[in-house]
């Protein structure tokens, strides 16, 4: 099995959410339960509802079981200085543009651009892994080719 590289932060939502789901499915287990009592379940659309619901919560448990049995913090990783690795942040340049970005890197659960957090598994998260600081690499996008430039990488705070 694949490991999940996860930051404690992470690890703590995944927890969370399991939690929740679990509560979540005894929840939808009664529902599903107190609408099989009311009668024929070919028309009652409570009991589909709930039974298709429940269904989708213990997929997803599924899921976060597997992902939480093969956790990896990436919090304390022992990379090497200034090498773009998983946990670090590196700030990069957009070489045409002349744009500043900044990411974490991380495992694909926790990426969210938006927050400045990239996964290793992404086009730009795989073209920076092991890149220093002065490297500089071409991104190959479908349709375009992005000059970067790495300016700064180090281990979030």
């Amino acid at each position: 099995m694949s490991e999940t590289y996860l930051t404690k932060v992470g690890l703590k939502k995944l927890q969370d959410e399991y939690k929740t789901l679990q509560k979540r499915k005894l929840e939808l287990q009664q529902e599903v339960n107190k609408a099989a009592a009311l009668g024929d379940l070919r028309e009652n659309g409570e009991y589909h509802a709930a039974k298709e619901h429940l269904m989708h919560v213990g997929t997803r448990l599924t899921e976060l079981e597997i992902k939480l049995s093969n956790v990896r913090i990436i919090d304390d990783l022992d990379v090497a200085a200034g090498e773009a690795r998983m946990g670090t942040r590196v700030t990069l340049i957009d070489i045409q543009i002349k744009e500043e970005v900044t990411y974490i890197l991380v495992g694909p659960e926790e990426a969210d651009p938006q927050q400045g957090r990239i996964s290793i598994a992404s086009p730009l998260g795989k073209s920076v892994l092991g890149k220093k600081a002065g490297d500089e690499f071409t991104l190959e996008l479908p349709k375009a080719k992005v000059p970067y430039k790495v300016k700064k990488v180090d281990r979030p705070t």
